[in-house]
């Protein structure tokens, strides 16, 4: 009985430690470099003292000194300002010691305090900041607190703020990390610089329509507009950050001559508008007193201090915007014009907007989104009253410009009046189609002396110009009759003439012989290489094409010259072309008519020709032959030249160019490996012992690399979608070194030599490597191997067909110092889907070894939803095509979604892969994707051990 008291007492006894604890214990808040803006106010706990109390004093144990923040709103304080405590635990996840800054939100605190302490009590690090001038006579009112504070890494510690102000006045207090800062006041400077911006260009408009017009409210507009966009600078801060960062004091000294410029041109402005339909009341006299008023005072404020108080400029614009009021409603009545009514009305909300810039205890609005909203108010403003004045000048612009059309039409008919009598050479017919009259222009264009002689050779206008001709005066034409045509005159020179004939009979004629010979050149040019005069490759291939589309028979020849680029070396380019042209002029005495001949590369000709391939190799030899025997000859040497053939035929089931050209192209290759002067024809045996040849290339270099260990190891990060979780995963990625280049981008991926080597079955053998080089090298590094969340390693198909493969990894697994969980194996879905069952059973094996199993290419095929029901997967890979284009293609991210939503729905983890954008990747994690690869997390790089 005793010992059940004893027991129940100490029960009770550890349950009140338990309780007490608890009630003592307080909340901490876990920051890191990534921590944006945080607010603390419901965090903080507060106490009020007196001005000397120190920090020692707090006593931070002593919980029942402290309130909330609720509470601290309420607390009543004596007559002098006290001050604030407020105390937080933190703790900084970061591995370093990480700034962040203290943001008291608010500029009126006349000093302020912030520190850092240990669980001992020991300060690590405080600032503080403090003002000896009143606060009205701080030049930057609005520029709020900001104190930095270094956290320890990895610990627990207390932040302690102090600011001298009375509980009820404080503001809002956050905690920032300085990019996060950074960041937020450059989208706040972004903003309101495109603000500026907008109204810099609209102010350089209003005084464009003023040059065009001749008009001073435009000016006025623009000058106003001006005098907005410094006072925007100066409110806003944009001056002190961008014009005098480092003499500030500049913005402060500007801000009231800014402000009087402001009233001035408002009084201007609304002078210009409304003078028109006040000209005969009592208010314009009114307005031009204001102005001369507030132009003298603009001249007398460097002199006078006095006008540069707040007051005094908050009393000028109170005063005028009363006054603009009632003069702009007194305009709206008398004007009749709905223009100008816009215009007048929208100079009240101006001059308002003016008032709310001026009054110092109200710019401070200005600050912030508050500050952002009212700018983009001032310049819709400023636009529309652009706008309504740019209606008016338009309207007077088109009344100009139909007037200059109606001169146009004027001059233009005269000037063609002139042209077609006098400039150029002009004729009239009869109604017999007969020559009346010539001009002697036209006598000349035809190189005759006299009219008689026209007649006597060319008796009518159909003999000299054609039969058409004399469509000229049918009934139905309603325009005039043109035509080019060329014409043989006398002296046997031909010329182009553009001709034509009005309906009256009346015509002219205008020699065009050099345009059409230059146009007939560049049409030549277009078509044809410019030294040897043979077709250009884009001309070849058309009329390849066209043949190909007729399925008329057809002989493609490929030859490549050698030794051109010796004749260049050795001498120069002049002097290879040379060689290059004779060598054409020789091969063109052995083609037979009919043939085309291209120049479709430096050193490449392309022939082909309507016959059969027997032809086409007999040419194809007789053209290397010829290349055999040419020899050129400089003034320093003799130079001899080489030359390969390919030969190719088209075929009933050929489709295109491209398909034909590969053809040729690997004939031309064969007879490369042949020897000089060789000819090779694609045929289908020749085709079959190329691609063997580059098999056994390829199957020799990769025996190669997996005897000497030549491959390479790259890894690709994978982002964790939860960013509660820090999961530290990649990919592991292999590759084969091409040229001694060890860039990611410029090795060889395993899809460029898989049929080789699957062929040769050498990639479960580099499977098994890999396995075992990833397994070595974390037991060789324990610290990356304790970091490792998951290790991404991909099987080929020639893994699942070893029956070894299971003990092999389990061996593996066994000797090392990784868990089976930290590695995945992937296998891609189209592998899976033509191998399930081997799949299926090396998917349960790795399950019941513990290991991940994954699927790669996730949607590729037809039985993908049926894999991910039946196999024992731990995680799907979805395809990257449809990641990468879900943002422009709705069917695609609609089929993303429902991969996700079904992974889901049968407990499978979902990776998504090719995210190369931030747009892309937010789309996923608000769909609460589990992990992100892609460039946008990181493009692979070589794998060591730091890296792993």
């Amino acid at each position: 009985m005793m010992g059940r008291v004893i027991l129940l007492l100490m029960l009770s006894a550890l349950n009140a430690v338990i309780s007490g604890a608890y009630a003592q214990s307080d909340s901490v808040l876990t920051v890191s470099a990534q921590t944006e803006r945080v607010k603390l106010n419901e965090q903080l706990t507060f106490r009020v003292t007196h001005d000397n109390f120190s920090i020692k004093r707090l006593g931070l144990d002593n919980r029942e000194r402290w309130q909330d923040f609720n509470a601290l709103r309420s607390h009543q304080s004596g007559a002098d300002k006290p001050v604030v405590w407020g105390a937080l635990r933190v703790y900084n996840r970061s591995r370093s010691v990480q700034r962040y800054i203290i943001d008291f939100g608010d500029a009126y605190i006349e000093n302020a305090s912030a520190y850092v302490l240990d669980g001992r009590g020991r300060i690590l690090d405080s600032s503080s900041v403090s003002f000896d001038e009143p606060l009205l006579n701080r030049a930057y009112i609005h520029d709020q607190i900001m104190l930095p504070l270094d956290l320890p890494a990895s610990q627990t510690a207390w932040i302690v703020i102090a600011a001298k102000q009375w509980p009820q006045q404080l503001n809002t207090i956050s905690l920032w990390a300085p990019q996060a800062l950074q960041l937020h006041t450059q989208q706040k400077q972004t903003a309101l610089g495109v603000n500026a911006g907008v109204l810099l260009l609209l102010a350089v408009a209003a005084f464009s329509l003023a040059r065009g017009s001749r008009r001073l409210l435009q000016i006025s507009l623009g000058v106003a507009t001006t005098g907005f966009i410094l006072v925007m600078l100066l409110h806003s801060g944009i001056w002190i950050t961008y014009f005098s960062p480092y003499t500030p004091e500049v913005a402060a000294y500007l801000v009231p001559y800014a402000k009087q410029w402001l009233l001035l041109s408002l009084v201007w402005l609304v002078r210009e508008g409304i003078k028109r339909d006040l000209k005969t009341t009592r208010w314009l006299p009114l307005i031009n007193f204001l102005l001369g008023f507030e132009l003298l005072v603009l001249v007398a404020q460097p002199w006078w201090s006095a006008l540069h108080s707040d007051a005094w400029l908050s009393v000028q614009a109170s005063v005028w915007l009363v006054i603009a009021t009632f003069i702009c409603a007194r305009a709206v009545k008398l004007t009749t014009d709905r223009i100008t009514r816009w215009f007048v009305l929208l100079l009240i909300p101006l001059s308002f907007i003016a008032w709310l810039l001026v009054l110092p205890r109200v710019n401070t609005i200005w600050q912030g989104l508050s500050g952002i909203v009212l700018y983009s108010i001032l310049t819709a403003n400023v636009l529309a009253l652009i706008l309504a004045q740019l209606d008016k000048t338009l309207a007077r612009l088109e009344r100009r410009i139909n007037s200059l059309k109606a001169m146009k039409n004027f001059y233009r008919d005269g000037y063609w009046r002139f042209l077609a009598r006098s400039n150029e050479g002009w004729f009239e017919l009869n109604e017999k189609q007969q020559w009346r009259r010539v001009s002697r222009q036209f006598l000349k264009i035809m190189g005759i002396n006299h009219a008689d002689v026209l007649r006597r050779h060319w008796s009518t206008v159909d003999t000299l110009f054609g039969e058409q001709a004399k469509t000229w005066n049918d009934k139905n034409r309603t325009e005039s009759w043109e035509h080019l045509t060329s014409v043989e005159r006398l002296d046997g020179k031909t010329i182009w003439l553009q001709i034509e004939i009005f309906n009256d009979g009346r015509g002219r004629i205008l020699e065009v012989t050099q345009q059409v010979e230059a146009e007939m050149h560049l049409n030549f040019l277009v078509k044809h290489d410019a030294l040897t005069g043979l077709l250009n490759e884009r001309e070849f291939h058309r009329l390849l094409q066209r043949q190909i589309e007729r399925q008329k028979p057809l002989a493609l020849i490929t030859l490549k010259i050698g030794g051109l680029q010796v004749v260049k070396d050795q001498s120069d380019p002049a002097t290879r072309d040379q060689a290059l042209l004779q060598l054409v002029l020789s091969l063109r005495e052995k083609l037979p008519s009919g043939t085309r001949v291209a120049r479709v590369d430096e050193y490449k000709l392309g022939i082909f020709l309507n016959d059969t391939e027997q032809a086409g190799f007999t040419l194809g030899y007789q053209l290397v032959q010829v290349c055999r025997e040419f020899r050129f000859t400089t003034s320093h040497r003799v130079f001899q030249l080489s030359a390969h053939a390919g030969v190719a035929v088209a075929t009933p089931s050929t489709i295109n160019v491209s398909s034909l050209l590969h053809r040729v192209e690997d004939a031309l290759k064969l007879a490369e490996q042949s020897g000089e002067f060789s000819v090779h024809s694609a045929t289908d045996d020749d085709q079959r012992r190329l691609q063997g040849q580059v098999e056994r290339n390829w199957e020799q270099r990769l025996r190669q690399a997996l005897v000497n260990e030549e491959w390479l190891l790259f890894q690709q990060p994978m982002v964790s979608g939860n960013r509660a979780h820090d999961k530290h995963c990649f990919e592991i990625l292999l590759r084969l070194p091409e040229s001694n280049n060890t860039d990611p981008d410029e090795a060889l991926a395993p899809q460029q030599f898989l049929t080789a080597a699957l062929k040769a079955g050498i990639m479960g053998k580099a499977d098994r490597w890999l396995l075992r080089h990833v397994v070595d090298t974390f037991s060789e590094n324990p610290f990356a191997a304790t970091r490792l969340w998951r290790c991404h390693i991909n099987l080929s198909i020639q893994s699942l067909e070893d029956d070894e493969l299971i003990n092999f990894i389990a061996q593996e697994i066994e000797q090392s110092n990784l868990r089976p969980e930290q590695l995945a194996f992937e296998i891609a879905e189209p592998v899976v889907s033509d191998n399930f069952e081997r799949a299926y059973r090396l998917f349960k094996q790795l399950r019941e070894l513990g290991c991940i199993t994954v699927i790669d290419q996730f949607g590729t095929g037809f039985n993908s939803f049926r894999l991910l029901r039946q196999m024992p997967l731990t995680q799907i890979k979805i395809n990257r095509f449809w990641v990468q284009n879900m943002l422009l293609d709705a069917v695609e991210a609609e089929l993303v979604m429902s991969c996700i939503r079904l992974a889901r729905a049968a407990g499978v983890e979902v990776s998504a892969v090719g995210v190369e954008n931030d747009d892309t990747r937010t789309a996923l994690l608000n769909e609460k994707v589990d992990y992100i690869q892609g460039y946008v997390c990181g493009r692979p790089v070589r794998w060591n051990f730091s890296g792993a």
